[in-house]
């Protein structure tokens, strides 16, 4: 099992653990709190956030994004080898936008997958520290040349 350190927001108020502004997320009991606070916090805004991770205490790669809307979001996974997005239905075009500390992150719109894959595959990692094998991801490099 590893523990992740979460960038969310950088408002301490919003952190409820230590290291500002990290959120640390050290089993699926954190991480289901950290989903609910994350799609709370946001429920107002038009735009779905989108959260960064990296294993705590390991800097640089990997790096995991994990966007959140209500039903549906995306993951990014960025390693030594390579960036991945998440795989979703192909037939939807076009881009989606998502929204990390007030910056627009624009993902196609394909890589999106039911919220519940996502918790799954964080879930995963947590548990592993690789990438889920449960739910598929592709090199991001797939999407770049459609």
């Amino acid at each position: 099992m590893v523990a992740l350190e979460v960038w969310f927001d950088q408002v301490p108020d919003n952190d409820f653990s230590p290291g500002d502004p990290a959120i640390i997320v050290e089993n699926l009991n954190d991480l289901d709190r950290l989903i609910d606070h994350v799609l709370q916090a946001t429920e107002e805004r038009e735009i779905p956030p989108v959260i960064q991770a990296s294993i705590a205490d390991t800097p640089g790669l990997p790096i995991v994004e994990a966007g959140f809307d209500r039903d549906f979001g995306f993951i990014s996974y960025t390693d030594r080898t390579g960036g991945f997005y998440s795989v979703g239905d192909s037939s939807r075009t076009g881009e989606a936008i998502y929204d990390y500390m007030g910056n627009e992150h624009i993902v196609p719109a394909s890589t999106q997958i039911p919220l519940s894959m996502v918790r799954q595959w964080l879930a995963d990692f947590i548990d592993t520290g690789q990438p889920s094998t449960r739910v598929p991801i592709a090199r991001d490099d797939h999407y770049r040349q459609a």
